[in-house]
């Protein structure tokens, strides 16, 4: 499995990993990226990129044969309408956008019938982006979501190339439909995101220092995710909100039928609840090797 040229838009944490991945595994003859001036000469810097892709903004088709979309999804979504038809046929083009029904949607109606995409989504990242914060071992033992889409063989072919591509970058291919992407992502990764802004907030504004001060780690892993930017998550609440209503719906009736138990004094209901999310299983282990792997 090998690329004569790999064209990343969006060289960030997700990009330039995918760029690092990508060559240590040997899939890339040449890399370019498309980004910001100033992001892109730190990617070249740091030996992310072999070079700026200037194809998008002269005009000129894109001669690559993989395009990676890692910018956010707004973004994403603008570049399949804008520059979509600029690709070359037989050019694969898949992404790393946070939801999967519009971003898939719309590239099944702009993209010209020569060019083959699949939706993808690594489950891996930090709250601490960048170019900067790129490795090649971002992805490794982590499950990567591969939209299944059409039943063509063409479509089938490019499908089974970028499971071989999400496995190539050591993680684990996952596929499902974006329909299911966005409900299950919507409770595993949205959900808690907004959990964690609503605690920060909760506290913050009845901030004194006491409060801060007897803060441990169980509070300070709680609202690690608070410090995320919103210019990323208001495209995924934006083209999500649906399934992340109805999670964030879930949560809340069972919040507040634990501050029924509490108020109430039903204890034993509390501790059942309890025992219901210990039989949850520990993905902790999981997270560790993946962490771990990070310094590899």
């Amino acid at each position: 499995m090998h690329f004569n040229h790999i064209a990343i838009v969006g060289v960030g944490l997700i990009g330039g990993s995918f760029a690092l991945a990508a060559r240590r595994a040997g899939m890339a003859g040449r890399i370019t990226g498309s980004d910001t001036e100033s992001v892109l000469d730190e990617a070249c810097a740091r030996g992310v990129i072999d070079g700026v892709e200037d194809s998008f903004e002269s005009g000129a088709d894109c001669q690559a044969d993989l395009v990676y979309l890692a910018a956010p999804v707004g973004a994403i979504l603008s570049f399949l309408r804008t520059r979509g038809g600029s690709l070359k046929a037989g050019a694969i083009v898949t992404d790393a956008g946070s939801t999967k029904r519009e971003i898939c949607r719309v590239a099944r109606e702009v993209l010209p019938a020569s060019v083959r995409f699949v939706g993808g989504h690594p489950m891996a990242g930090s709250h601490k982006g960048g170019v900067a914060q790129a490795n090649a071992g971002l992805f490794r033992g982590a499950p990567y979501a591969v939209v299944a889409g059409g039943t063509s063989a063409e479509a089938c072919d490019a499908f089974r190339l970028v499971e071989d591509i999400v496995r190539g970058l050591g993680a684990t291919p996952i596929t499902l439909t974006a329909a299911e992407h966005d409900r299950v992502v919507a409770r595993v990764s949205h959900a808690p995101q907004l959990l964690a802004t609503a605690l920060a907030c909760a506290v913050a504004r009845r901030r004194n220092e006491a409060d801060l001060g007897l803060a441990g780690a169980g509070f300070s892993e709680m609202v690690r995710l608070a410090a995320s930017r919103w210019s990323m998550w208001e495209d995924i609440c934006k083209t999500n909100a649906d399934e992340i209503a109805l999670a964030l719906d879930e949560v809340i009736t069972e919040m507040e039928a634990t501050r029924a138990s509490i108020a109430g004094g039903d204890f034993d209901g509390l501790g059942a609840a309890f025992d219901e999310a210990n039989a949850l299983p520990d993905v902790s282990c999981h997270l560790e090797h993946r962490e771990d792997s990070l310094s590899d």
